[in-house]
């Protein structure tokens, strides 16, 4: 006989090769737990989530209430065989198994009990806006956040759009006049506008839906059973990078009773797979079309290229001699565009530019052994290669003792150009395999190096570790530590902009008023 939790071969078997190898199991449902099951298989099949799970050493006095060491115990199960929840059940404090509860309230519920130490893969940061329209003082409150609500604004026969419904969750809107705050500046309550503004997009996006609504002409919480369109692809927008769809949590019935599911994509095989409690089968992106059943879905965001970041990068290499910076240059453009060798002759004679689609590297000779009229002229020619100029500098170095003369070559280059570098400078150390043989992390090796710390921190803590001897494999993580800094420049740029716009109204307005 067939395990009833395991997804069987002739179910899953698709006509391309190498794409059937992977086996799925499911969870027992311990009554009414399958808002438990679908939530913790989403989690299971987040690969980053999942490896920060595998990878928890539990302290010796760890009890087995310990959330994190039950959720260890279940992937680890679950990556051989059907399993149970009953240890996280006890962990999170569920009384009734046979009670349903939401979810979406126990995906949070799990991931704050968590620690960042797993959670992080799923947190952002976002502020909470209030101005006031007398004085135009703004009062920011920013938090961590796992998830949105979009609230839905359409009845059960029409269909909801997701893209439309997060863009209103960003919309600027007027409080009710009981609902204004008080201004210190005006000392009085005052009309207030209030809006959302995501500062740290995270690297899993998540939208749960507001269907229930307490109704109170029937004194009871409704269910919108209103269809949608699942996009499979959140585009770039403003700040925020294209974001793919791989998980749906569906829920199926009413308010105090129903069934969960979850529909999500295996990021081993590209395959949809629907995940029924104990039943795991293989389905298509073609079950979320028009479907009144979504009501969490989670977001991964796109790996970067250099197609594919949102703003153009003009990023400038600078460093001593020999420590790969070549190397670097090919890594963040995925090919060999450098001329790379390791030794002990520097191979790069004088300064070239390569672009790849939106990211233009600038590899640089040693500028340091060059005289102040060279070095300038040298400068000169960096800054026309990467017309108007670079937005990115990254120094780059070797993991080794960090000497006294980096650290005055650092500071002579600084000094050399405006007092706004470092907003776009990053630390890249190379050789990032010497930490292994170090038996160090890269925070420690950082801290306990006084002079390199200073110029960690000067570079407001930005840096990456890489390992030149791996190829010339396009770095995802590097291009999105990249695109952060480049893209809070042009947010800065835009809050100016817009704030130069404001100011022009106002002269506008109070000349119109003035002639009246």
């Amino acid at each position: 006989m067939k395990n009833p939790g395991t997804l069987t071969a002739e179910k899953r078997r698709p006509k391309s090769p190498n794409r059937n190898e992977v086996q799925y199991n499911g969870l027992k449902n311990q009554g009414a737990t399958c808002y438990l099951n679908a939530v913790l298989q989403c989690l299971f099949m987040t690969p980053k989530f999942r490896e920060a799970v595998v990878s928890y050493e539990a302290p010796g006095d760890c009890g087995e209430e310990n959330l994190l060491l039950q959720l260890k115990k279940l992937f680890e199960q679950l990556s051989e065989k059907a399993a149970t929840t009953e240890g996280i059940t006890k962990s999170l404090g569920v009384r009734n198994v046979f009670e349903q509860q939401d979810a979406v309230e126990y995906y949070r519920k799990i991931l704050k009990a968590m620690g960042t130490h797993a959670s992080k893969v799923f947190e952002g940061k976002m502020s909470n806006i209030t101005k006031c329209c007398k004085c135009s003082k703004e009062t920011k409150e920013t938090n961590t956040f796992i998830s949105i609500l979009l609230s839905i604004d359409v009845g059960n026969d029409e269909t909801y759009d997701v893209e439309n419904g997060l863009e209103t969750f960003f919309k600027h809107s007027k409080l009710e006049e009981d609902d204004w705050m008080y201004c210190d500046k005006c000392d009085q309550k005052t009309e207030t506008e209030t809006w959302s503004e995501i500062d740290e997009y995270p690297t899993v996006l998540t939208l749960h839906l507001k269907r229930f609504d307490f109704d109170y002409i029937w004194m009871r919480y409704k269910k919108n059973e209103c269809c949608l369109n699942v996009p499979p692809s959140l585009q770039n927008g403003d700040n925020r990078s294209k974001y793919d769809l791989y998980a749906v949590i569906n829920h199926k019935g009413g308010y105090t009773g129903g069934h969960y599911d979850a529909i999500i994509r295996s990021y081993e095989n590209g395959i949809w797979y629907r995940f029924d409690d104990y039943t795991v089968t293989q389905t298509s992106e073609a079950s979320l079309k028009n479907s009144h059943l979504p009501y969490m879905l989670m977001y991964r965001k796109a790996v970067l290229s250099p197609g594919s970041v949102p703003h153009p990068m003009r990023i400038l290499l600078i460093g001593p001699s020999r420590a790969g910076k070549s190397a670097v240059g090919n890594i963040i453009l995925g090919g060999n565009y450098f001329t790379s060798e390791s030794g002990s002759e520097t191979v790069t004679k004088e300064s070239m530019a390569k672009t790849v689609e939106k990211i233009t590297v600038v590899d640089t000779p040693n500028l340091f052994s060059l005289d102040e009229l060279s070095w300038s002229h040298e400068m000169e020619r960096c800054i026309e290669l990467c017309d108007p100029g670079p937005n990115v500098i990254l120094w780059v170095t070797p993991i080794c003792k960090f000497s006294e003369q980096q650290q005055g070559l650092f500071h002579a280059f600084r000094k050399r150009l405006d007092s706004g570098t470092t907003k776009h400078m990053m630390i890249i150390f190379t050789n990032g395999r010497e930490l292994k043989k170090l038996g160090q992390t890269i925070s420690t090796f950082i801290s306990k190096g006084s002079k390199l710390c200073k110029v960690v921190s000067s570079c407001q803590n930005r840096y990456h570790v890489i390992d030149i001897t791996n190829g010339h494999n396009n770095t995802p993580e590097l291009l999105e530590n990249l695109s952060k800094i480049v893209t809070s420049e042009y947010t800065a740029i835009s809050k100016r902009q817009l704030k130069r716009c404001t100011r022009r109204k106002k002269f506008l307005r109070r000349q119109k008023s003035m002639k009246h």
